[in-house]
């Protein structure tokens, strides 16, 4: 009788138990915001087509990358990912965008992304002794509390943290203006970080 019973709960069960385990679950990445409304994708942060004027968008593996773990982003950077991953690497993005500065057409700006996970990571890589600029200045119109300038002969590359995100945005030109450049992508992606 025991043995009938239990056959019977197994007949009626199995068909419950298939639905169960072959049922789709909701899959969640970093990109998921649910209703957090300070969690957003990394990419969501970059400038979009057109929204710097008489800035387009780089397509192709050259244009942009995304790396979500260690050795995606050693295949990106080439060398440089302990610096970041020292200091609680979670993810990072890259975007170029190709622009004029005064005659000077063709100049590729590029706005690097890191997610450290907390402010105090974020901060450590600012501070890290292997990322120090040389002689950096004070960006006029700065996207932080926390960002620096650095001019070089042909570029110049302004690095910054807000909340978690370390960024890094460098412009190719010579050209004094370019500064100023460098602070409307700096400005644009630090209004998106909440």
């Amino acid at each position: 009788m025991q043995k009938n019973a239990m056959n019977i709960i197994l007949r009626l069960a199995s068909p419950l138990l298939a639905l169960i385990l072959l049922s789709p679950l909701p899959a969640c990445d970093k990109s998921d915001s649910g209703s957090d409304p300070n969690i957003v994708s990394i990419s969501d942060l970059l400038p979009r087509e057109n929204e710097i004027s008489g800035w387009a968008r780089n397509a192709g593996s050259d244009g942009s990358w995304h790396a979500t773990n260690a050795s995606e982003l050693q295949e990106q950077i080439n060398g440089g990912s302990e610096l970041y991953t020292n200091h609680g690497f979670i993810e990072a993005a890259m975007q170029n965008f190709s622009g004029s500065v005064n005659s000077q057409s063709g100049v590729i700006c590029e706005i690097q992304v890191y997610d450290q996970g907390s402010e105090a990571d974020a901060n450590a890589v600012f501070d890290d002794p292997n990322n120090v600029f040389a002689s950096p200045v004070t960006p006029s119109n700065p996207p932080s509390s926390k960002a620096q300038v650095r001019k070089d002969l042909f570029s110049w590359t302004m690095k910054f943290v807000k909340g978690r995100y370390y960024v890094l945005v460098s412009i190719l030109t010579s050209e004094d203006k370019g500064q100023e450049v460098l602070e409307v992508f700096a400005n644009n992606v630090a209004g998106k970080i909440k």
